[in-house]
């Protein structure tokens, strides 16, 4: 009865590296947002060890969250929501400025430069297997306006 019971443990020991991918999420980042603006962007590498597909993203800072493809990356480019952005394996995905990208809807809370920005990003294989990443993006820029907290200007010290 033992060599049974070992030889299935031993199969569902060697086999579980093979049924997730490793996932490796770097250089996480968006811009400075206020709570209220309607979007903001997130940009990410992603890494993997077997080709996935990226169906889904969330942060507790904001409402919602899309997947946004870029045609060419620029200024002027056609941007479009799509349900899923192919990840292949062994080699980065870079979601970055001004191109693909993860756009967080609904902004919450005021996101000021140095903050970081939980963002899950989910994952689904070939198998339909769906699994997720984690990871803090690094809030880096201008402040779209000073912090609720500032201290207004003394109009008496302006002369």
């Amino acid at each position: 009865m033992r060599r049974p019971r070992f030889a299935v443990f031993a199969a569902a020991l060697l086999a579980a590296p093979l049924a997730s991918a490793q996932v490796k999420l770097q250089n996480a980042w968006l811009r400075p947002a206020a709570a209220g603006q309607a979007a903001a962007m997130v940009y990410v590498d992603i890494e993997s060890s077997r080709p996935l597909k990226l169906v889904g993203a969330r942060s507790p800072v904001a409402k919602g969250a899309r997947l946004v493809v870029v045609d060419a990356p620029g200024p002027e480019a056609a941007q479009k929501v799509v349900d899923a952005i192919d990840v292949a394996a062994n080699e980065t995905l870079r979601l970055a400025y001004l191109g693909s990208h993860v756009r967080l809807v609904g902004i919450g809370k005021d996101l000021t430069p140095g903050t970081a920005v939980p963002l899950e990003l989910e994952f689904v294989d070939a198998s339909g297997q769906r699994s997720s990443a984690s990871v803090d993006a690094m809030v880096r820029g201008i402040a779209a306006r000073p912090p609720a907290n500032a201290a207004a200007p003394d109009p008496a010290k302006a002369n």
